[in-house]
């Protein structure tokens, strides 16, 4: 039977190589600007809210406060703010319309100690100039691969020649292109940090590691700065390499892995140094899908980290459109990061201590995703919820295979004004069934008082630590 003629076959291949290109028209993209446009260069809405509540974006932070000296502790630019107001089990059906459903469920499951004070919204965003001149640029220009390179594939695949850096797609059309902003949200070219973690038990007692975490993001590097190398080049290039040493606890010390996603293979190509084996060996298991989170003790899963992350080398879930809502979220968590804080002040029975978080008004792109037919993963329903003003996640909740909320996921983030960038300093995924929860490496709390901070974002890591020969001559037990 002929289900098209040729004119309706015709006009559904133009739609879908519209939907697979990506790139929005010339008229669309000049909405974007550093000033004087309704959208900032990364897309997220200019102007404030019609009740005053959410403020215009006029740049964010644009120079350190005063206090900050490069290499030390960040200065709180908002210490003198006051709460406005906080909400409790008690009195969220108030503010019911600006929360996620996972924060109602931690309210009513911790009563008498999750709460959120909410603060003035600082839109404290703010990026390097080329930055932004790159995230306009991409709008207009950046596309996925023509033609897809398989089924599930059809946003898995960027082509290098029309991106710049920058968000990829400024003004996001699919679920598939926020989830590549998202992932690669402007953190530094590159990073080597001593992070820490920990995982807690439901009575409040926790365990805490700790690893160097090493990432060069190849989508970010001026041709003078790309690695040369031909692990770096393939496959279109590398979009972010991440190499991780375990510190503590002892038993995992000297174990190390590494490897790169590309802009044409979103897969991790991972590879592991077992000190007691002295080799190296591949491990497609390390941040693929729902295997266990690196030091998680099967709390999270490995694309939990950045809340919802792409990982694998095809697309598993159907994604909602993206839309925005106005959301009560984690942000400037500069006291939460104060070094005058341990684990042993951060850390209660169930989530992180509410006192410590700062809360504001802001806007956020919601995008939900079902897991396709055919595929498993032990979250088959999932929602993130990403900053407009940086595209990081501050928000995520997984369903289970009964379709019940599982696990809430809140990140902390704050400007790292000495970059600039927005960048998470912590986050929690919060099992709201067994009341365990777990954290990836950051945390450099702890390091304060060990001497590892900050985070070293002058000089590129070597990129040997990347590679399985790297990894090979690294290794020290």
């Amino acid at each position: 039977m002929k289900l098209f003629d040729n004119g309706i076959y015709a006009l559904l291949t133009m739609l879908l190589a519209g939907s697979a290109l990506a790139k929005v028209a010339p008229e669309e993209a000049a909405r974007l600007g550093i000033e004087g446009t309704d959208l900032t260069p990364i897309g997220a809405i200019r102007a404030g809210n019609a009740d005053g509540t959410l403020p215009a974006w006029e740049g964010g932070i644009k120079a350190p406060p005063a206090g900050y000296e490069e290499g030390k502790w960040y200065v709180d630019p908002f210490a003198d703010d006051k709460p406005l107001f906080t909400v409790t089990a008690q009195n969220y059906q108030q503010y019911e319309q600006f929360l996620a459903p996972g924060e109602i469920v931690l309210l009513k499951k911790y009563p008498d100690t999750y709460r959120m004070p909410v603060y003035p919204t600082r839109r404290s965003a703010s990026y390097p100039k080329w930055y932004y001149e790159g995230s306009i640029y991409n709008a207009a220009h950046t596309q996925f691969c023509d033609p897809p390179l398989g089924p599930n594939r059809e946003e898995r695949c960027l082509d290098e020649t029309s991106y710049k850096g920058g968000v990829a797609f400024p003004i996001p059309k699919t679920g598939g292109q926020t989830q590549w902003n998202h992932l690669y949200a402007f953190h530094g070219k590159y990073w080597e940090s001593t992070g820490y973690a920990f995982n807690v038990f439901p009575d409040g007692t926790y365990s805490s590691f700790a690893a160097v975490d090493r990432w060069i993001w190849g989508i970010y590097l001026a041709p003078e700065e790309q690695v040369k190398d031909a692990y770096f080049t393939r496959q279109g290039g590398a979009t972010g390499c991440f190499s991780q040493e375990q510190i503590s606890p002892p038993r995992n010390a000297g174990q190390m892995f590494g490897g790169c996603t590309y802009l044409h293979n979103t897969d991790f190509d991972a590879y592991l140094y077992v000190p007691g084996q002295r080799r190296v060996r591949k491990a497609p298991e390390i941040g693929f899908y729902d295997s266990p989170g690196t030091g998680s003790d099967g709390l999270r899963t490995a694309d939990q980290r950045f809340l919802f992350a792409i990982t694998g080398d095809e697309e598993w879930y159907d994604y909602s459109k993206p839309v925005r809502r106005e959301m009560i979220i984690p942000y400037n968590s500069y006291k939460l990061a104060s070094p005058e804080h341990s684990f042993k002040d951060i850390v209660l029975k169930g989530h992180v201590n509410s006192d410590l978080k700062r809360y504001e008004l802001h806007r956020v792109w919601v995008v939900e995703g079902k897991l396709k037919p055919g595929f498993r993963h032990l979250g088959p329903h999932r929602v993130v919820y990403l900053d407009e003003d940086s595209w990081w996640g501050v928000y995520a909740e997984m369903y289970d295979q009964q379709d019940n909320l599982w696990r809430v996921s809140e990140a902390y983030s704050m400007n790292f004004y000495n970059l600039p960038a927005i960048v998470w300093w912590g986050e929690a995924h919060m099992d709201v069934i067994n009341g365990r929860y777990s954290s990836a490496n950051a945390w450099y709390n702890e390091g304060a008082r060990q001497g590892t901070f900050p985070p070293n974002y002058k000089k590129m890591p070597d990129p040997a630590l990347f590679t399985p020969a790297g990894l090979r001559k690294y290794g020290i037990r």
